[in-house]
């Protein structure tokens, strides 16, 4: 498994249906560029692309935005500029966001139907790959061809830290790091997916892009400043060996020892990386290092259990919450990996953080 958060570098190619009324690819990549943008964070960054320009509203994948105080965009070949998070949701890997001031001349992106997606008809990655340098105003994004390998792959779960995904379109367009969030295109130059993985390990060339038809939907919600399924915490598996690369680097010696620990003790849950202040996690005393086991009474040892329970749930719940001490405090009478309890309260309206 492997969070995509970059692009293609270069075109790969051949095969794939073809029809006379497909685009050339240089038309597809001068009809999309214009409207694929470059997301930078403090801590990281990926793609998007505007698919409202009159509002000015840009697509992304939730992971690319999340935990990040301060958020730019570069278009074209423009000076980064401040954008915000209009509504996010971590479940669904997605995020909607706005620029803070009007643009003028935005080009935008069409949604075409991935319903409409066959094996083996041509698509196209845009984005932005960390391959591309230390230069964060690149005017260009990176062009993958690639084919369709499977429409229409569904509840795909590649690990513990991760959602599960509804509705995926498998493909060859390559996708590196930086790419996530970036538009996979049909040969009509429309949206029909939008990048979040790569698979790895003993797989290679498949990635994966959240449909256009789940997507479209998710994305009104969202634009309308709905933050469902974010407490405003960062999640991952206890049991993901990618877990203390995941944390500063000072503390990843002492969250590797904590893993150790709680794993070897026959511990499942999900690791708190961080909570967000004045957030429904960072309310409910949660915290950085917590490790969460249960969720309304009925335990969760995956992000993608967290994510079902809090999909099925409703604004303002008050969700039990289980867990264990991952320290000793003699003064406090606590000691590792005895239980908690807590309770999380969703927020009740949209940009609320619940």
């Amino acid at each position: 498994m492997a969070v995509a958060t970059a692009v293609v570098l270069g075109v790969t190619g051949g095969g794939g249906s073809a029809f006379a009324d497909d685009l050339d690819p240089h038309e597809i990549y001068e009809r999309s560029a214009p409207a694929t943008v470059h997301v930078l964070g403090k801590y990281g960054g990926g793609s998007g692309f505007i698919y409202n320009p009159d509002k000015g509203l840009i697509a992304t994948a939730a992971h690319v935005v999340q935990g990040e105080p301060s958020l730019k965009v570069v278009v074209g070949d423009q000076q980064p500029v401040p954008v915000r998070v209009v509504g996010i949701d971590p479940c669904e890997d997605l995020a909607v966001l706005t620029f803070t001031s009007p643009q003028t001349g935005l080009k935008g992106l069409k949604f075409g139907e991935s319903k409409a997606l066959k094996a083996a008809d041509r698509v196209v990655s845009l984005g932005y790959p960390d391959a591309l340098g230390d230069n964060p105003t690149a005017t260009k994004p990176a062009y993958t061809g690639g084919t369709v390998q499977n429409p229409s792959v569904s509840n795909a779960e590649p690990s513990t830290s991760l959602p599960r995904y509804p509705a995926t379109v498998q493909h060859s367009a390559i996708v590196n790091p930086g790419n996530s969030g970036g538009p996979l295109l049909n040969a009509n130059s429309e949206v029909v997916g939008i990048n979040t993985l790569s698979a790895t390990g003993g797989v290679q060339g498949q990635f994966y892009a959240i449909s256009a038809d789940h997507a479209r939907p998710v994305l009104d919600t969202l634009a309308a400043g709905e933050k469902k399924n974010d407490p405003g915490w960062s999640l991952m598996g206890l049991d993901d060996p990618e877990l203390s690369s995941n944390v500063a680097e000072e503390d990843q010696a002492a969250v590797d020892k904590i893993q150790k620990r709680l794993v070897a003790a026959g511990v499942e849950g999900v690791f708190v990386l961080y909570t967000q202040t004045n957030s429904p996690a960072f309310k409910a005393h949660l915290g950085g290092g917590d490790v969460v086991t249960g969720m309304k009474d009925a335990p969760v040892k995956s992000v993608a259990e967290v994510c079902d329970i809090l999909q099925s749930s409703s604004p303002g719940e008050s969700l039990p919450l289980q867990g264990v001490y991952t320290w000793d405090d003699p003064k406090e009478n606590i000691k590792f990996g005895e239980t908690w309890s807590a309770d999380l309260v969703l927020g009740k309206g949209a940009g609320s953080g619940g």
